[in-house]
């Protein structure tokens, strides 16, 4: 998305995520495909078993949700949705001290490229069904990007 040199990237402070940002995570299939309502963002939807390092996420300052669904290893929208999360909100829960985590934001250098790689750091095995519960309650589904299911 970005055509300067990836190198050149730097790491942005905490205060340039604005309130008016969002975060976009997609959502796999597997995490969805078994509920009954797609319209619904379900905890499930935000898996935390890879999220070693912490929730990866895109930041909109440097993506679109079409950058997020085209950058995943398969890019269509039947197998990934979507969701935004406001980054006003996700401050909101940092500064009332309902959930200790933070945001870094966290570019990838190296292909596949990402300079709007975020990550939410701070989950641990006690936080995270309450972050999980959290989360799902202030995302939404981006703009064209619920997920579809498929007809049987």
């Amino acid at each position: 998305m970005d055509e300067e040199d990836p190198l050149s990237w730097n790491i942005e402070p905490y205060e340039n995520f604005l309130n008016s940002h969002f975060f976009y995570r997609a959502v796999h299939k597997f995490l969805w495909k078994n509920w009954p309502r797609t319209d619904k963002i379900y905890s499930n939807f935000f898996s935390l078993d890879q999220a070693i390092n912490g929730l990866s996420v895109d930041w909109s300052k440097y993506a679109t949700t079409e950058f997020t669904v085209n950058s995943r290893p398969v890019p269509k929208l039947y197998v990934n949705g979507i969701v935004k999360i406001n980054v006003g909100k996700i401050k909101i829960v940092i500064e009332e001290k309902i959930l200790p985590i933070s945001i870094k934001h966290d570019p990838i250098k190296e292909p596949p490229l990402n300079r709007a790689h975020t990550l939410l750091e701070g989950i641990s095995k006690i936080n995270k069904a309450k972050l999980k519960l959290k989360l799902s309650k202030i995302a939404q589904w981006a703009p064209n990007m619920m997920p579809i299911k498929e007809q049987v």
